[in-house]
């Protein structure tokens, strides 16, 4: 008796292959991300109309926006996020220690937006 069990196409293995440091940079990235999303979009309704996103070199705000442009913030994270995931992922074969650089770096920019969130949000 056979059994049916799935295998991993040449294009998975070969772009992700088995590196698990790869797989968690990955994921935690995009997981900073979407709680991102998350978190904003939870205590949205409680943000005043226009907050301050923009400091001059005092701690002063200079820019004022309005409540939704706060989802800027990690819908930029995520662009990086897909940008240096794709190039950390395309240069993995030859060069790891520039991918693992790529991987981390995008978890490092996830938590930075996640403290500027903060700090707009009060």
């Amino acid at each position: 008796m056979m059994t049916w069990k799935p295998r991993r196409t040449r294009i998975v293995r070969g772009v992700i292959g088995r590196d698990r440091l790869v797989h968690v940079l990955l994921v935690l990235g995009l997981l900073l991300n979407l709680a991102l999303f998350v978190y904003i979009g939870w205590r949205y309704r409680t943000l005043p109309a226009f907050l301050p996103l923009h400091f001059d070199i005092l701690g002063q705000p200079d820019r004022l926006g309005v409540r939704s442009e706060i989802f800027k913030l990690p819908a930029i994270g995520l662009l990086l996020l897909a940008f240096n995931s794709l190039f950390g992922l395309a240069v993995q074969r030859w060069e790891k220690l520039g991918a693992y650089l790529l991987l981390g770096v995008t978890v490092v920019v996830q938590a930075l937006f996640w403290a500027a969130t903060l700090n707009i949000m009060g």
